[in-house]
């Protein structure tokens, strides 16, 4: 569970892989992290999930440059550059409330066609089930591959309940990408538990999966493992 941040202390959210319960990588951004899971999963290194921690004080490397023998010198000045530019580009993902929500108004809601989804995103979509009955779960942000909307549809077909807002009764948040920086410090503050896309799925299929829907005659099979789609 992430460390609530300490008052007064100026800090910078950042994004940590993990393999069960092994730091695989750290990254100062969301969409960097989402990038580690993915060529994790390709690599077959189990089920990596995202932890959001808070860095008080010093500085993060973004995309750490390759060392190469013959330009030791140029590889430290752009990751000199890089430090000064993720410091001077820090301060305006910081919005205010209503700046934040103006922002958010403007953008799609992440409907992605769930004819385009990996087979066992689709069969859990049909299905219903009672895995996440009593949990509270807020998606923010666009999963990748199932988008809001699905997600969101996953959690109810399966007896949860969405959550808009953030609260300590939060069970889990689902964070996707462009996820608002105000509800990732509040997912800090409050020290609740994140998961990705593939979280939810594994979540709902580690709890008996899809049930056989009223009107479906044939018993479905058993999910496969979930596939990014290409994007």
């Amino acid at each position: 569970m992430p460390p609530k941040k300490a008052a007064g202390s100026a800090s910078t959210p950042v994004f940590i892989v993990l393999l069960g319960t092994s730091i695989d990588s750290v990254h100062a951004s969301l969409e960097s992290a989402n990038e580690r899971v993915a060529a994790a999963k390709s690599e077959g290194n189990g089920t990596p999930r995202i932890e959001v921690q808070s860095l008080v004080g010093g500085s993060i490397t973004i995309d750490p440059v390759e060392e190469k023998k013959p330009a030791k010198s140029k590889a430290v000045k752009k990751e000199d550059k890089e430090d000064k530019e993720a410091k001077t580009v820090a301060p305006k993902k910081t919005k205010t409330p209503a700046e934040q929500r103006a922002a958010n108004a403007t953008k799609p809601k992440g409907a992605v066609d769930e004819s385009e989804l990996p087979d066992n995103y689709k069969t859990l979509l049909g299905g219903m089930g009672t895995a996440l009955n009593g949990l509270s779960i807020c998606v923010t942000g666009v999963p990748p591959t199932m988008g809001r909307k699905n997600a969101e549809k996953l959690v109810v077909n399966y007896g949860g309940k969405v959550a808009s807002s953030l609260s300590s009764k939060t069970s889990y948040v689902v964070v996707g990408n462009d996820a608002g920086p105000t509800k990732l410090e509040k997912i800090e503050t409050l020290g609740l538990t994140t998961l990705d896309e593939d979280g939810l799925v594994t979540l709902i299929e580690g709890s008996g999966g899809a049930k056989r829907s009223a009107d479906d005659g044939v018993e479905e099979a058993k999910p496969s493992k979930a596939k990014k789609r290409k994007t």
